[in-house]
């Protein structure tokens, strides 16, 4: 079980992530999923989608490595590393066009094999780096 949960989350970061193919990962969730986003998105998938359209938008050419995978019966955290090029607009934000570099941490719960829930948790770097936040 700890396993193909593991395999779950790999399949989406490889889909979502690396191949950047926001509906080609309907099937890798649970049918009552829940973003956790704190932004006024619709609510389970769609929000979900939403999202990876904004950051596939505004960087393109998104590279990310896994450097951690930890899983229990339920859970799976990632930590991975992320590397790509503002040259898309992010939330009506001219594109920078700058390299950026971040890390993620992700958690995952997962229900009937499929992931059910969904925190982000890293996302300031990034986010200075396209100028979307000023830094002190």
């Amino acid at each position: 079980m700890v396993e193909a949960n593991k395999s779950v989350v790999q399949e989406f970061a490889r889909v979502l992530k690396n191949d950047h193919n926001v509906d080609g990962m309907d099937h890798l969730f649970h049918r009552d999923f829940l973003h956790n986003f704190t932004a006024p998105l619709p609510p389970g998938l769609e929000g979900f989608k939403d999202v990876g359209r904004m950051m596939n938008q505004a960087l393109p050419d998104v590279v990310v490595t896994e450097k951690d995978l930890i899983a229990t019966a339920d859970t799976v955290v990632e930590r991975s590393h992320a590397k790509a090029t503002n040259t898309g607009s992010f939330q009506g934000r001219p594109p920078t066009n700058a390299p950026c570099t971040w890390s993620e941490i992700h958690i995952y719960r997962i229900r009937d094999g499929k992931i059910a829930d969904w925190v982000e948790l890293s996302m300031l770097e990034l986010m200075m780096q396209i100028r979307a936040v000023k830094p002190n």
